[in-house]
């Protein structure tokens, strides 16, 4: 049964953890968008209970108009979303092309904002000198990253509805992982140092700066059940993200994971 318990212990550790870089929320920040409506935006930069906004929108004359907003954390709405609301402000400043002098810089308060936020989906609400706005927008994305590589990790998941009741609660572990990723699908090989392993086998799905695979894994013992991992954050030192899931020996498994690139 020991076995076992290790083997409900690692099946979480390829997708478990949050991915927290402003250590309050999920983090936010990334070009936001609506698709059908290709040619405008928002920058949110995200800094712990602060969002800041950047638009890139046009004004009754057609032009490039220069807004910003600054919106803080009020909770969370009644369907879970993160909701932050603040003010728009309209800037002026010197003429690019000259040297840059500060005192000329002036802004103004324009208006009010809301941003309502899940992970991969928000409603932006803003108003400008009295004409409001609301959209629907997602993480804009140019680019999959590639989380291909050998990684050491480590987790901290929670298990409950198990089988056995002292294998309910939460564990940490630590352990090496291999991973095989491309633009649509995600592998990975999850390695005890006794040689013996998981594997996961899912779809990636990129939104943005954050990823997300679900899938099936099997582990020694009989042990398989279906994953949903998700705010999968990565650089060029490693990755790190959530993860939830269920197999034939617990009922429900969740957690946070960290690997660092070998």
């Amino acid at each position: 049964m020991k076995k076992l318990h290790k083997w409900i212990l690692v099946a979480a550790l390829s997708f478990s953890a949050s991915s927290f870089a402003n250590t309050f929320t999920s983090d936010l920040s990334d070009l936001w968008y609506n698709e059908r409506e290709s040619g405008w935006g928002v920058n949110v930069t995200h800094q712990r209970e602060i969002l800041f906004l950047t638009f890139f929108i046009y004004g009754t004359d057609g032009r490039a108009s220069w807004y910003t907003g600054q919106a803080a954390y009020l909770g969370q709405n009644t369907q879970g979303a993160l909701v932050f609301t603040g003010d728009t402000y309209q800037f002026t400043g010197p003429y690019f092309g000259n040297f840059f002098n500060p005192v000329v810089v002036n802004g103004r308060n324009a208006g009010t904002l809301t941003f309502s936020a899940f992970l991969d989906s928000a409603t932006l609400t803003y108003t400008i000198d009295g004409v409001s706005v609301t959209k629907s927008v997602t993480r804009q994305t140019f680019r999959n990253n590639d989380l291909t590589g050998q990684y050491t990790g480590a987790i901290k998941q929670n298990q409950s509805a198990c089988q056995a009741p002292y294998i309910n609660g939460d564990f940490n572990t630590s352990t090496d992982f291999s991973v095989a990723n491309t633009s649509t699908t995600f592998s990975m090989t999850v390695r005890q140092p006794d040689g013996s392993f998981c594997s996961y086998s899912g779809n990636y799905i990129q939104n943005g700066r954050l990823g997300r695979s679900q899938g099936n894994y099997t582990c020694p013992g009989g042990l398989s059940g279906t994953y949903d991992a998700f705010e999968i954050e990565a650089n060029i030192q490693g990755f790190l993200g959530r993860y939830v899931a269920n197999n034939n020996f617990c009922g429900s498994v969740s957690g946070r994971f960290a690997a660092m690139r070998k």
